[in-house]
């Protein structure tokens, strides 16, 4: 028999890789309740599905290769919730952009790119996502964005080519 966790991860894990891996803002319509909210301290609140696919469309014409990815750990399931470490970014290769907390890319195409990682806490009810609240590096992605001041030398946030923070 399959537990609520277990049901709970397949579907944050279809989510996960269809809306931040590919950028599908669509499938919030199949998989989110309808007064669901999206919270990243990087983006601010965005409350209801048409909020959450709007961020997303915004956020791939501003970086069009944007996508995320889970990161060395599995997901894990309490009841309605379900956590996640994630990694990725994207180069700023499109419009000026601006739904940031601090700043914004006032010109298009600046060939900035960001990479980060992050922790998201999903919370589901009757097999739909409610909420997802995360916390994300967002100072190294601002930093690196050149919209905050760059970290002290040798502080920098850096991955290899296996995703290892080095």
């Amino acid at each position: 028999m399959v537990t609520l966790q277990e049901k709970n991860k397949v579907l944050i894990q279809k989510y996960f890789e269809e809306y931040w891996g590919k950028g599908n803002e669509e499938v919030v319509d199949e998989l989110c309740a309808d007064n669901f909210v999206i919270d990243y301290p990087m983006h601010g609140l965005h409350r209801g599905k048409e909020a959450a696919k709007k961020m997303m469309v915004d956020f791939k014409e501003a970086f069009p290769n944007i996508s995320f990815h889970a990161y060395k750990f599995p997901l894990i399931a309490e009841g309605d919730y379900v956590v996640g470490r994630w990694i990725g970014g994207g180069r700023h290769t499109g419009v000026a952009f601006d739904d940031l907390a601090v700043g914004k890319l006032d010109r298009p195409n600046t060939e900035k790119e960001i990479y980060f990682s992050g922790i998201t806490i999903f919370t589901l009810n009757n097999g739909k996502i409610v909420h997802e609240i995360g916390e994300e590096q967002a100072l190294t992605a601002l930093q690196q964005l050149g919209l905050v001041s760059p970290p002290n030398p040798g502080k920098e946030i850096k991955y290899d080519a296996e995703d290892d923070h080095i």
